[in-house]
C-alpha cells in the first residue's frame, strides 16, 4: 500500500473516532450539568437533611425509652410471679 491509499483509508477512521469523541464529550457535559443540578437541589434543602437528622434522633431516643421500659415491665412481672407463686423456674426444680 502506498503513503497516499494508507492516508486516504485512515481519514474516515479519524473522521468517525472525532465525531464519536465529539458525541462522548457532550454526554459528559450533560452529566455534568445534571449533577450540578442535583447538587443544587440538595443544597436548597437543607431544612431537610436537618429534619431527617432530627427525626433520627428522636427514634433512637424512643427505641431506647421504649427498650427500658420493657425491661422494667418484664422485672415487675418476674417480681408478680413470684408474689403469686407463679415462677416457673422455680415449678420445674421442685
Amino acid at each position: 500500500m502506498t503513503m497516499s491509499n494508507k492516508k486516504t483509508s485512515e481519514a474516515p477512521k479519524i473522521k468517525e473516532l472525532i465525531v464519536r469523541l465529539k458525541e462522548i464529550q457532550i454526554g459528559f457535559k450533560q452529566n455534568l450539568a445534571d449533577l450540578q443540578q442535583k447538587l443544587e437541589t440538595l443544597d436548597s434543602q437543607p431544612e431537610l437533611m436537618i429534619s431527617l437528622e432530627n427525626a433520627k434522633k428522636d427514634a433512637e431516643s424512643r427505641a431506647s425509652d421504649l427498650e427500658s421500659e420493657v425491661r422494667q415491665l418484664r422485672e415487675e412481672l418476674k417480681v408478680i410471679k413470684d408474689l403469686l407463686g407463679l415462677n416457673v423456674e422455680k415449678r420445674k426444680s421442685g
